[in-house]
């Protein structure tokens, strides 16, 4: 007998066994764990492919999500620097019409400026401004702040531009006065750091801490009562024959951006 003939008498008696096991019901047990291993990875694949699908969905929210946070982020940001601009636009607007009204009620002729640099080192205090000659600017001119709070003087002028020599620079000398009296009384001398101090206050000048010092109008372009600033400390040695005291200023330097330029014609018409 050929071995074909031996295979297919195997698998016709195997048949014969099965479908009289079948027919017993001895086959059932078989069929149903077959069914239940079937099953059950089908229904493990179905759970696992399920919780993915979720996993996957939470993922790509939670992208999402970032997604939003940093667009938020961004525009938050552009709204705080749009915020800022916008403060500093009114604070310099409000600067401007102080010292625009304060001009005009005082009669000056003067010329507004913007401060494009500056420089505050220990040695050294002072402004470059957009305006020169062809504005009219001359040395020794007066240049304020506000409702006329002095801040130095024109000690450099350009065509287009100039440099303010602020109080506190070392070589700043201002002549002061008390507010309305329109005599010198000291001179307010630049000691560096933002620092500036009144010198050569006679004895029998009754002056202390919180006065406030203007200019005494002695200067040829720098008219009288603009405030210089405010007496910090009064130091008097009574065997000396003139005290100091320390001047504070009433505006900071730093935050100057609108200055206006006080020129020779403008200052304030005698009464």
């Amino acid at each position: 007998m050929t071995r074909r003939a031996n295979t297919v008498l195997t698998v016709a008696a195997a048949l014969c066994v099965a479908v009289v096991l079948r027919a017993a019901g001895l086959l059932l047990p078989i069929e149903d764990f077959a069914r239940n291993a079937m099953a059950y990875p089908a229904s493990v694949l179905t759970a696992w492919s399920g919780r993915l699908t979720e996993r996957w969905g939470a993922a790509k929210g939670l992208d999402q999500c970032l997604e939003q946070k940093n667009d938020l982020e961004r525009r938050l940001s552009s709204l705080s620097v749009d915020y800022v601009r916008l403060r500093a636009l009114e604070e310099e607007n409000a600067v401007l019409r102080k010292t625009l009204a304060y001009t005009q009620s005082q009669g000056y002729d003067a010329v507004m400026a913007q401060v494009i640099s500056r420089s505050m080192a220990p040695d050294r205090a002072y402004f470059m401004i957009d305006r020169g000659s062809r504005d009219g600017l001359e040395d020794g001119m007066a240049v304020i702040t506000g409702e006329g709070v002095f801040l130095g003087k024109i000690t450099t002028v350009r065509e287009r531009t100039a440099n303010v020599t602020l109080t506190a620079d070392p070589t700043s000398r201002v002549a002061v006065s008390l507010p309305g009296k329109h005599k010198l009384m000291g001179l307010v001398e630049g000691r560096g750091n933002g620092t500036a101090e009144v010198t050569l206050i006679p004895q029998q000048e009754a002056l202390q801490a919180n006065d406030v010092l203007t200019t005494a109008g002695t200067e040829d372009k720098i008219p009288a009562d603009l405030v210089v600033g405010l007496v910090n400390e009064v130091s008097n040695r009574p065997t000396d024959p003139f005290k100091s005291a320390a001047l504070e200023p009433l505006v900071r330097p730093e935050s100057v951006e609108i200055v206006s330029v006080l020129r020779s014609q403008a200052l304030r018409p005698a009464p």
